[in-house]
């Protein structure tokens, strides 16, 4: 549902139009937030209609009947885009809290049950209705702290029937949330507990993600993007490399989990491929970092995971250095981090990542947006795109940073209604 909205008098408004719109940013300072005194700005049927100087507003760009947000004495920003999330799951892992803060590691909590293979049981239990109805209330936690663009991956089925089911979700979210939602299939996140005790079982699942899995995701329309977790204890790059060509050959465009626990070739094989995205990427190394510049690979950091699982932090400050353009993300999970804010993980990109404040504002908004190839509909304040912006309770979005935390949103603009005050 759309609607018309005058938003009046913003003390300054981030509009992110200042440097190029078609492809992603490789660093920013303040001054390339596009920042803007004392605008307002009209969102028409869900779009927004004009933008500029209040003084200057003609009467006749204000829709008949539209609402009116008073903006006086506070920043106005793009809305969010959450570009890594797996936000479709059943059931949660609260029960490895204690396990994983008295100190015990990934494979300790895999050998108690836990782990990704313990959500894989939940999510294959719930049935379409339960596994909507979790996953519609994290996504309204989301939008009413400032998301309204999000990324969704399967990889909680790993097999055909839950991997499609996952996917039907996320698409159902989309139609009856109005929150833009992009899908990616990620059927290979793990190898399920059914072919971990079989000498073919890697084999046999790689192939069936190649030959069952990816034709029928293609076929139903359900997938933008696929994904491979690339990485120890996940899939090698051989058989990433398989899974990959037969994406390209079906026609996705690829992202890529790689290099979260080592230098174990994921980053190269994003390269390589031209992925869209390279997402965790703690270890990375001067040449690793090149070769994504070179392919125009966007780095998409997660900070929230580094946080709770009490690990290193991605050299955010590196990658900017050697001129990669980064995206930062929240990596919604129900394992290693169920964080949903998005405005509180910017701030820690600044804190863990060493980003600076405006290159965080850039990462999740318009270098997300690209990420997604959502650059020519969202991630600017900007007339023709999406009437979907945040306004906060301070003139300052380095509060955000500032005061990381805080509750500092003040409204949430969703194509041209305030959904959150």
């Amino acid at each position: 549902m759309t609607g018309d909205l005058l938003l009046r008098a913003a003390a300054r408004i981030y509009t992110l139009a200042d440097g190029p719109k078609d492809r992603p940013r490789a660093g920013a300072e303040m001054a390339a937030l596009g920042v803007r005194e004392g605008w307002s700005v009209v969102v028409r049927d869900g779009t927004i209609a004009w933008a500029g100087p209040d003084a200057d507003l003609p009467a006749d760009k204000v829709p008949a009947g539209a609402a009116e947000l008073d903006c006086r004495g506070r920043a106005l920003l793009p809305g969010l885009v959450d570009s890594h999330t797996h936000l479709v799951w059943g059931g949660d892992r609260k029960d490895e809290l204690e396990m994983r803060l008295a100190g015990a590691d990934y494979e300790a909590i895999f050998a108690a049950g836990g782990g990704i293979l313990s959500s894989v049981r939940k999510t294959r239990e719930r049935d379409d209705e339960a596994l909507f109805a979790e996953s519609a209330k994290r996504l309204q936690r989301m939008l009413r702290a400032g998301t309204t663009a999000v990324e969704i991956k399967s990889g909680y089925g790993l097999d055909l029937d839950t991997e499609l089911r996952q996917l039907r979700v996320a698409r159902r979210l989309a139609k009856e949330t109005g929150v833009r939602v992009v899908t990616t299939c990620l059927a290979a996140h793990a190898l399920p507990a059914e072919l971990r005790d079989r000498p073919e079982g890697r084999e046999e699942f790689v192939g069936r993600v190649c030959d069952e899995v990816l034709p029928a995701v293609v076929a139903a329309g359900l997938a933008d993007f696929c994904d491979v977790f690339c990485d120890r204890g996940a899939f090698t790059p051989e058989e990433t490399r398989r899974i990959l060509h037969r994406a390209r050959a079906l026609g996705l465009p690829i992202r890529l989990h790689a290099n979260e626990f080592g230098h174990t070739g994921g980053a190269l094989l994003a390269a390589e491929f031209g992925a869209r995205s390279a997402d965790h990427l703690l270890h990375l190394d001067d040449g690793e970092r090149a070769a994504l510049r070179d392919a125009g690979v966007v780095a998409t950091l997660l900070p929230g995971t580094s946080l709770v699982l009490g690990k290193g932090f991605a050299d955010g400050r590196a990658l900017v250095k050697a001129g990669v353009p980064v995206a930062v993300a929240t990596d919604c999970n129900p394992g290693s981090c169920a964080l949903e804010s998005l405005s509180m993980v910017l701030a820690l990109a600044c804190y863990g990542n060493r980003l600076s404040p405006a290159e965080a504002v850039t990462a999740t908004t318009h270098n997300a947006a690209a990420s997604l190839g959502l650059h020519d509909e969202r991630g600017r304040v900007e007339v023709g795109l999406a009437g979907d912006l945040v306004l906060l309770a301070t003139d300052d979005v380095r509060d955000l940073v500032y005061h990381a935390g805080s509750p500092l949103i003040d409204a949430v603009v969703h194509r041209g209604r305030v959904v959150a005050r």
